[in-house]
């Protein structure tokens, strides 16, 4: 394509512009029309926005679910019960598991009562003089006995308490009285351990006895006397005292009044027989009577 301009004329800008024009219109006449290209743009936009989120919300959703199942690990155990709550680190991956609280105490223990000392009497022994494994045995049948008797006579009587003089004496007390005690399960000398016949149960008068029969069970009888001693221009004083025979031994139980304070014993015959029937005495009756800690009966008894 040529121009035509006049010889001596300057180049014409806006000639040549339409003459580019008109030459691209020119070129391009039969060529197919141009794609929109900002619909595409759009649509990819969009799945790209959509992706995003897909990515953040799987995020999330790993979270929570990692949440719950720390949850679950913490509150279950293969044998179908709970565990103690547990605190899980993605950082570290160890479990840290609180201890069990500490059991509490399921009852308060009895104070052991302190042995009453008496300084033994010219020529007499005392536990003292025992071997040690000896006089630690008897000691310990002692706290046992004095704890027993203490929970099963009236509290009137006062606290119970061993005497460190022989395994067979106790010692109670209240409101300045003193009350001796003897629980005794002595073998008998006879040959064999054989029982010997008693007298006759019955009241002698004229020397305070009073005599009554109970039975325990297993069907044992027991011989239970009262004792009311006068003293001159005193009042009576009472003691009270259980026997029976158990296998090879003689048991002896009784509680005896103040005489320096002439004040009886405060127990009844028949709360000194219900001591006899408990269960938990015959069983320390049963014990010293396998296991003797007393020498030999030699006097013959008495009614």
């Amino acid at each position: 394509m040529f121009t035509d301009r006049s010889p001596g004329r300057g180049p014409d800008p806006e000639a040549d512009d339409l003459l580019i024009r008109a030459a691209m219109e020119q070129a391009a006449e039969g060529a197919p029309a141009l794609p929109d290209l900002v619909p595409v743009a759009l649509v990819q936009g969009r799945r790209r926005r959509n992706r995003a989120r897909a990515a953040v919300g799987a995020g999330v959703t790993g979270v929570v679910a990692l949440g719950v199942f720390g949850a679950v690990v913490s509150m279950w155990s293969p044998d179908g019960g709970t565990q103690p709550a547990q605190t899980w680190s993605s950082a570290s991956q160890t479990t840290t598991v609180s201890p069990p609280p500490s059991p509490a105490a399921t009852a308060t223990p009895r104070p052991v009562p302190t042995p009453v000392h008496i300084e033994p009497t010219p020529g007499e022994t005392s536990m003292a003089d025992l071997p040690p494994a000896e006089r630690a045995r008897q000691e310990e049948f002692q706290q046992q006995a004095a704890a027993l008797l203490d929970e099963l006579l009236p509290g009137r009587l006062g606290t119970v308490r061993p005497v460190d003089l022989a395994v067979n004496r106790y010692q109670a007390g209240r409101d300045g009285n003193t009350y001796p005690l003897v629980f005794s399960v002595r073998p008998r000398g006879a040959p064999g351990g054989a029982t010997p016949a008693d007298p006759p149960c019955r009241d002698i008068p004229s020397k305070g006895l009073r005599c009554r029969s109970a039975t325990l069970p297993g069907g044992i009888t027991v011989r239970n006397v009262t004792t009311a001693e006068e003293a001159k221009e005193s009042p009576t004083v009472t003691d009270v005292e259980l026997r029976f025979s158990y296998g090879f031994s003689t048991v002896r139980l009784s509680v005896g009044g103040d005489h320096s304070s002439m004040v009886s014993a405060p127990v009844t015959v028949d709360q000194l027989v219900a001591v006899a029937r408990d269960s938990k005495f015959l069983k320390l009756v049963k014990y010293a009577d396998g296991h003797p800690m007393e020498d030999k009966e030699h006097s013959v008894r008495g009614g």
